[in-house]
């Protein structure tokens, strides 16, 4: 009976040391792995949003280049409007507290429209993100060079200006 007792005992010292060993390799990986982990910093987004408003559009000028820039003064804006052909009249901008983007992507065709869809601010930069609306090829077009642009109010704020365009094709369904 003792010598049973005595490898029931010998059972549970193993077993015990077994456990301590699982338990010492976890609590060692677990320290290894906090330790080496580098701080992650994750992309919130933009730091603010800016507000804008469409105040022209149009499909006609006089250049061939892409216009992408941000006007902060009317002088700038008059010099701008010399390279495109709104639909209607700009109306008066206040420049104290509004800057204007202006978007123009020469096509050698119509059917195209420019559309500003945000406008970000991270740190001291500023992202205009649009879209130029390509017709599909069910759609009728001007067979003739065009210039769709877009012009657009943005509560003033200083930074350099990224735009990021994107392309999407629609249906005319004809």
């Amino acid at each position: 009976m003792q010598g049973n007792h005595t490898y029931t005992g010998s059972m549970f010292i193993t077993q015990v040391m077994k456990q301590l060993l699982q338990t010492i390799i976890f609590v060692s990986t677990l320290f290894s792995l906090t330790a080496c982990q580098e701080a992650v910093q994750l992309d919130d987004g933009p730091d603010d949003v800016l507000a804008f408003e469409s105040i022209a559009l149009g499909h006609q000028g006089s250049v061939r280049d892409t216009i992408e820039v941000i006007l902060r003064s009317e002088a700038e804006l008059l010099e701008a409007l010399q390279k495109v052909t709104p639909l209607a009249e700009v109306p008066e901008v206040d420049f104290q507290q509004y800057m204007v983007g202006m978007i123009a992507v020469p096509t050698e065709s119509g059917g195209y429209i420019v559309e500003v869809k945000s406008v970000e601010q991270t740190g001291d930069e500023i992202t205009v993100n649009y879209v130029l609306n390509v017709p599909a090829q069910d759609c009728i077009t001007v067979q003739a060079l065009s210039l769709p642009h877009q012009i657009v109010q943005i509560r003033r704020s200083e930074g350099n200006a990224t735009f990021v365009q994107e392309r999407e094709r629609y249906l005319c369904g004809m």
